[in-house]
């Protein structure tokens, strides 16, 4: 005889705490998302970014050193090191 493919009600119960979980997680990914690494918070970060460029520039670390650390371009160093708005 063939068991039956209902999932016992333990197993069901688990599937369901799993679910919510998965949901309040999910919330609090776009919680965070929306506030903590919203547009405010990244521009201060870039433009933290870009004060430590133009400090390590100031200190003698070349452009091409610097694109080559921070994974930028040179002409987005370029603009940073002029102070311009960089488009990250």
């Amino acid at each position: 005889m063939a068991g039956t493919t209902t999932p016992a009600p333990r197993a069901r119960l688990a599937h369901t705490i799993r679910t919510w979980q998965g949901r309040a997680l999910l919330a609090w990914a776009r919680f965070l998302q929306h506030t903590v690494a919203g547009d405010t918070r990244r521009q201060q970060h870039v433009a933290r970014r870009n004060q430590a460029i133009r400090a390590a520039h100031a200190r003698g670390v070349s452009k091409t050193a610097l694109a080559r650390a921070t994974g930028l371009s040179e002409a987005t160093v370029g603009q940073a090191l002029r102070g311009e708005a960089t488009s990250d």
